[in-house]
């Protein structure tokens, strides 16, 4: 595609269009000149003057006008790839860029995707403003280029949640790219735009399961995710097979294949733990068995409760079943 970005280009150009516009005619005249002699230098030095003059005067300003046309047309064609591209805010991919290319990448090579969510961020926005909050997305997304290699794709996926494409990455790699993401938010996000917030972020992980859309990947990962705000937010979460979730807490100690513990205790050392998500319908199980066990403790109580209340001068209470007047104190 012809593209002219900067004036310098028009200018060569010009340069370079009136060069031909003026040896073409000349040439055409010149070359009867060769074949015919001194008969013909009459004739050529009549009309080889205007033929060099004419495109000479007229071709600079033609070609200038044409290519100022072409030089907008480029930068406009730029203007709209760049806003479809990239977010006008933080400058990182938007979500249908990231979403595309992400899809080309699994094709023909695999690798992990990483959800990523800023921890109480609306607390941030309501606290100190929209103005902070668009602060803090921008240090997130600094902190993203910063911790994960050139190679990443990284994109904002709307609002506070950020999404990132690891090219042929496996779950330890992913894992220990989440982590320093982690990690780099807890030292580099402390302060923003002069308020003392500390922000972190959760992390879910998916790795590409060959088969798989981008949107079952991302689903996947977004229940990481899930399970990363749940089991306490600034953490890890790998989901390594359909329901299968591995949560990387924070400040833990890690344990080696001896039985050991490892030296830890810093942000650095974390303990893999796994957790399988409850099915809705077993949760909703739960909390009516719960719920009728609280019941039958009540009712077990009530007994009691009379006796209590029986033992007192002056008080009556109604037998089970009957409707009796209210008690009258003496």
């Amino acid at each position: 595609m012809f593209e002219i970005r900067t004036r310098r280009q028009v200018y060569r150009m010009t340069a370079i269009i009136t060069l031909f516009a003026v040896l073409i005619p000349v040439l055409t005249f010149a070359l009867p000149f060769a074949f015919f002699g001194k008969a013909y230098l009459g004739f050529f030095a009549i009309a080889v003057f205007p033929a060099a003059l004419i495109p000479l005067f007229l071709a600079p300003p033609i070609a200038i006008i044409i290519l100022q046309m072409f030089r907008r047309q480029t930068l406009t064609i730029d203007k709209v790839d760049e806003y479809i591209r990239y977010d006008a805010l933080t400058g990182v991919l938007t979500r249908t860029y990231l979403l595309g290319k992400s899809r080309e990448q699994l094709a023909a090579g695999g690798g992990a995707f990483l959800m990523i969510d800023a921890d109480h961020f609306k607390a941030i926005n309501d606290t100190h403003g929209h103005d902070v909050g668009d602060e803090a997305l921008k240090k997130l997304a600094e902190v993203l280029r910063k911790a994960l290699t050139t190679e990443a794709l990284i994109g904002r996926l709307g609002g506070e949640e950020f999404g990132v494409l690891l090219p042929g990455a496996n779950h330890a790699r992913a894992a220990m790219a989440a982590e320093a993401v982690c990690s780099l938010m807890r030292s580099e996000a402390g302060t923003i735009a002069g308020h003392e917030i500390g922000l972190t972020v959760s992390i879910g992980c998916a790795v590409h399961i060959p088969g798989q859309t981008l949107e079952r990947i991302m689903k996947r990962a977004d229940a990481a995710l899930y399970q990363a705000k749940r089991t306490g937010r600034d953490r890890v979460c790998v989901a390594e097979a359909e329901g299968a979730v591995s949560v990387q807490e924070p400040e833990a100690v890690v344990a080696d294949t001896a039985g050991k513990p490892a030296r830890g205790g810093d942000r650095n050392n974390r303990r893999l733990t796994r957790q399988r998500p409850q099915p809705v319908a077993e949760q909703a199980d739960q909390q009516n068995h719960l719920g009728q066990e609280r019941q039958a403790e009540a009712a077990a109580a009530l007994p009691a409760r009379r006796v209590l209340l029986d033992e007192v001068p002056g008080m009556q209470c109604p037998a089970d079943g009957k409707d009796q007047p209210e008690p009258v104190r003496r």
